[in-house]
Formats: structure tokens, C-alpha cells, sequence
């Protein structure tokens, strides 16, 4: 049986999507699944145990171009079920008119509640579970039912080829020749998209000149980004143009270079990764690294639904800022007493949230 599933927006989403194909692989063994995804997020699904196919909607395509793409698709295909879980609305429109037998998913904007017809009202806002809990869900008008506390059999999964990791590093190695020698490798992530409230970039700066004090010269750090970030990374490396025993040991990491997937490889082999709720905190924390995710307090933001799947303490810490938010949807700005409330996160606790990961299995 052919099934469809449209999660075509950013790499987070995807990734808290993917434990839907396992149950469905689960439930139905003849199941071939097709995941319709954004281009930024390939190598998510690449090589993935229960991903089959994938299709690239090409966001920067006319509507012409994109809707042939996707009636090809769906000719070639012949999916018994589509389930619309977020992105563009062009798949769920084709996926009416080829008449796909069960069109279920979530019933959101207006597009869904007219192209679905077994589509589910969820009210996410309420933030009551997780979102992979929220995307399980979706699948009990197949008749699947989903017990949240057997989530831990349902973890994501990002699959290397053989030897893949170790090219890839010895690539970023190569890249790299003046490395200088160190005994641990710390990723720091201080850039985002959406609008999730972040960490001040000048604290990401703060934290790395800590971590090189606390540690004697003893780490790498790699400061990752990709073009988009550029404005969050020009603030970090002001706050450490002053700081010369740092002198070789920050690398700028583009991980737009040599794609995602080599920046997946290389992020394996670190030793703390630090970052905002973003995509890339999820892969870190899904790859096994040690992870310091920083969330944002208002509702819809917070890490109670976007939070890292692996909440073991040896290798995970979720910080927010220690505030009452009041708000659902968006900051309130300067009428909130505690604004601007991510700068209550001291540098002091990240650091010693580091400090205690970074003793663990020592």
C-alpha cells in the first residue's frame, strides 16, 4: 500500500514527523511510504529505515511546475492513503482531485477542512503533549492507535552509511589543517529562523570564552551556521575579537558548504552541542551529543511540544528562562515585566549545565 505524507516546511518538523512512518510500517507491511519534503531537508530522510521515497516540492518553482511535479507523483504512485501534516497545501489539492481514497492529516487552515476527508482537528496551541505525540495522533482514523507511553520505541532516527562519518570528518579535517589540538570539540549554534525567541547572541560569545578558561585551552569550538545565520554569528565573534587565547580554536562551520548531511557527520563527532530550538538542537540531540537546548517560555514555543525527544540528564538539558509567561503566541515586549526575558538565562548556569555533561562518562 502506497502512502503520502506532506511535511514539506522546515528540518525540525520533519524530523518529529518521521516516527509516523514506523507505526505505519508497523501496521501495514506491505507499506511503501513517500515523504513530500522541502529541499533543505534531503538528507533527513536519506537512507532512512522507514522512509522509501521522497519528493523535493521546490518552494522557489512557479505553482505550475510545482502542482505538475506533484500530479506526476501521485500518478506514478497511486497512494491509498495521504496525510497532510504541514507545509504548502498543493499536495493536499492534488491529493483531491487524483481522489486519494483516505485523506487525513491536520485539519488547520481552510484548505484542509475542504480537500480531507479524514483529516483531525487538533488544538496544538494548547501545547498539551509533544509534537511527535500531536503527529501520532493523526494516524487514529486509520484505525491506529497510539499509546504516548510507548513514544521511546518511536525515537527518530538519522542513519549513516557505512564509513560515512569518518570521511566526512576527515574531510572537515583536511579542510581544516591547522587545527589546533584539543580534547574536546563543542558546537555552538547561536542562529535560528521562524520567530522562536533565542539566547542574546553576545551570550553565545560569553559562554565560549568561559568553556576555553574553564577547560585551559583544551577545546575546539566550532561555530556553526549557515547564511542565514550570519547575523547572530557577527555578534559572537565581536564579543570574541578580544579574546586572543582563542587564537585557532573557533572555526566557522558553514554548514550550507558541503550540505546537511556532512554537517550531521562532523556534529556526531562533538562533545557538547549548544543551541536554540532549532532543527539543528534536534539532530544533536537525536545523534546521541550531549545537548543544551534553549527554549523560549511562550506556549506555543515552548519544549513541552518542541523540546528534544532524549530527555536522559547524561546527555540532554533543556533550559528556560525561570519566568511566569503569560503569553501563547508571541512576546509582548516592553509591557512585560520580565522582557526581555531570555536574557534571565545566565551565562553562570549554561556554563555549569555544560560543565556537569561534560563530566558525565569521564
Amino acid at each position: 500500500m502506497n502512502i503520502i505524507i506532506n511535511r514539506s516546511d522546515a528540518i525540525g518538523d520533519l524530523i518529529l514527523t518521521t516516527p509516523m512512518a514506523q507505526l505505519l510500517k508497523e501496521t501495514y507491511k506491505d507499506a511503501s511510504i513517500t515523504f513530500i519534503i522541502s529541499s533543505k531537508c534531503t538528507d533527513i530522510v536519506r537512507n532512512h529505515p522507514h522512509v522509501d521515497d521522497y519528493f523535493i516540492l521546490e518552494h522557489d518553482k512557479g505553482a505550475f511546475h510545482r502542482l505538475k511535479g506533484l500530479y506526476n507523483l501521485f500518478t506514478e504512485k497511486r497512494p491509498k492513503v495521504y496525510l497532510h501534516v504541514g507545509g504548502k497545501h498543493f499536495p493536499t489539492l492534488i491529493s483531491w482531485l487524483m481522489r486519494v481514497p483516505f485523506r487525513g492529516g491536520l485539519r488547520s487552515k481552510w484548505q484542509t477542512f475542504f480537500f480531507l476527508n479524514k483529516g483531525m482537528r487538533q488544538k496544538r496551541s494548547l501545547v498539551e503533549m509533544h509534537e511527535i505525540d500531536y503527529n501520532m495522533l493523526l494516524l487514529k482514523p486509520l484505525g491506529i492507535n497510539y499509546d504516548y507511553k510507548e513514544k521511546v520505541r518511536f525515537a527518530p532516527v538519522i542513519n549513516f552509511e557505512a564509513g560515512e562519518v569518518e570521511n566526512c570528518f576527515k574531510q572537515f579535517q583536511e579542510d581544516h589543517p591547522e587545527l589546533p589540538k584539543y580534547e574536546k570539540m563543542i558546537v555552538i549554534h547561536p542562529g535560528m529562523t521562524g520567530h522562536t525567541l533565542n539566547w542574546p547572541s553576545r551570550n553565545y560569545g560569553k559562554i565560549i570564552r568561559r568553556l576555553n578558561a574553564l577547560y585551559q585551552d583544551k577545546c575546539l569550538f566550532l561555530l556553526s551556521h549557515t547564511p542565514s545565520d550570519l547575523k547572530y554569528v557577527d555578534v559572537v565573534q565581536s564579543e570574541l575579537s578580544q579574546d586572543s587565547s582563542l587564537d585557532g580554536r573557533v572555526i566557522l562551520f558553514n554548514g550550507a558548504l558541503r550540505g546537511l548531511r556532512d554537517y550531521m557527520c562532523v556534529l556526531s563527532k562533538a562533545d557538547l552541542f549548544i543551541g536554540p530550538s532549532t532543527g539543528t538542537t534536534h539532530i544533536s540531540n537525536i545523534l546521541g551529543v550531549k545537548t543544551i537546548g534553549i527554549y523560549s517560555p511562550i506556549k506555543v514555543q515552548s519544549a513541552k511540544r518542541w523540546g528534544p525527544f532524549h530527555k536522559d540528564l547524561n546527555i540532554n538539558r533543556t533550559i528556560v528562562p525561570s519566568v511566569v509567561c503569560g503569553e501563547s503566541f508571541k512576546c509582548a515586549g516592553e509591557s512585560c515585566p520580565y522582557y526581555p526575558c531570555m536574557s534571565v538565562i545566565s551565562v553562570e548556569s549554561i556554563l555549569r549545565s555544560a560543565e556537569e555533561l561534560l563530566s558525565k562518562g569521564e
